[in-house]
């Protein structure tokens, strides 16, 4: 009998994937959309103030619908392979919402987005929520909740800097947990709620976040076109937040692995 750290073949490929995640920049979007919205570009910024997206955030129901819940927790689990299934259908239904929101409110300019930002955050936080589920994690305490907001903050990301906060935050909030939160399934319903101060924080990126991608819709001969991308693109962002910020949870439940370094020793039959 002897002791080596052994670990699956998909897990490899999921710890290489997180780390590509920790080492890439920010989302490029943000900054392409700036350079085609130039000619409204001293919008940037004031367009969404953070006092609108912090409200947007509390008035969000991020209540999982019972089809697309039921469709995220039917699986084993404690098969990796299954809970990123589930997580991908959960990224392609949120990518089909947010095309047909954007696309909407950006016929209607700076009109739809006084409906778009409450549907975007609705939308994004409801996504978190669903793939936490995928993996496992489907808590309600305060510490669910507000990991759920960390995680929309490194989703809005403006900086290498704000992505590398949000990375830490999330791995500290990590030991509010424990083993018996995996599996424990529980709805939260009704309006979103979570600490003043994470609320806040959020907000104030989202607020740059939003300007700058959403400043776009109000540019000449863009609009409607340009608002499917946006959202869309914001969406994938959340989506692939909140699959880095879970898929962490479950290495370190399921296989000890803690940030993609460091693996308990398991004892190996030979």
């Amino acid at each position: 009998m002897s002791s080596e750290i052994v670990t699956p073949p998909e897990v490899e490929r999921i710890l290489a994937e997180q780390d590509n995640f920790r080492a890439a920049g920010p989302a490029a979007f943000p900054r392409a959309i700036r350079r085609v919205a130039k000619p409204v570009g001293f919008l940037t910024n004031r367009l969404i103030p953070a006092d609108v997206v912090e409200a947007a955030i509390r008035g969000a129901d991020w209540a999982a619908s019972g089809s697309i819940r039921k469709a995220a927790i039917q699986h084993d689990f404690s098969d990796i392979e299954a809970c990123e299934e589930a997580t991908a259908e959960v990224r392609r239904w949120a990518l089909g919402y947010a095309v047909t929101g954007g696309g909407a409110a950006g016929a209607f300019g700076a009109l739809g987005l006084a409906l778009d930002i409450p549907a975007t955050m609705t939308l994004a936080l409801r996504t978190i929520r669903l793939v936490g589920l995928c993996y496992g994690f489907g808590g309600d305490r305060e510490a669910e909740r507000v990991f759920i907001l960390d995680i929309l903050q490194l989703a809005a990301a403006n900086s290498a800097e704000e992505k590398a906060e949000a990375i830490a935050r999330l791995s500290r909030e990590r030991s509010d947990f424990d083993d018996t939160d995996w599996q424990k399934i529980v709805r939260i319903s009704g309006q979103a709620s979570g600490s003043l101060a994470a609320t806040k924080r959020v907000a104030a990126t989202l607020g740059v976040n939003l300007s700058t991608r959403k400043v776009a819709q109000l540019a000449p001969v863009l609009g409607a076109a340009v608002g499917a991308g946006v959202n869309a693109a914001f969406l994938n962002d959340v989506a692939a937040a909140a699959r880095f910020a879970y898929r962490d949870r479950w290495l370190q439940v399921n296989e000890g692995i803690i940030d993609a370094r460091e693996i308990e020793d398991r004892e190996v039959r030979r």
